[in-house]
């Protein structure tokens, strides 16, 4: 894996009042540490957080789909370890 030692920014595919969303990831200084940094096209602001923010938001926010998809099963009559395979396959980035 290449190692972040400069900023990179990327154009995505999701609009927001018809302008594309630009994220910039980038190194932190001195600090072992990274920034992510979100932007409209055609717009200054830029609103930046810390990866490690962003990793515990999405830590989180996981934890709350896992709970409420066992619920989910577990009121349809699903064991979990039958629902956990399919969970799974929704919520993991899949490699081109």
């Amino acid at each position: 894996m290449t190692r972040l030692t400069k900023p990179v920014s990327r154009k995505t595919a999701k609009t927001i009042s018809n302008r594309p969303v630009i994220i910039t990831i980038a190194p932190a200084g001195a600090q072992n540490e990274a920034l992510i940094g979100l932007r409209l096209s055609g717009k200054r602001t830029q609103y930046v957080c810390a990866l490690s923010d962003v990793y515990r938001l999405a830590a989180l926010w996981h934890g709350q789909k896992e709970a409420a998809a066992k619920k989910a099963a577990r009121k349809a009559g699903i064991a979990w370890r039958t629902a956990k395979k399919q969970f799974i396959a929704q919520n993991t980035i899949q490699k081109p």
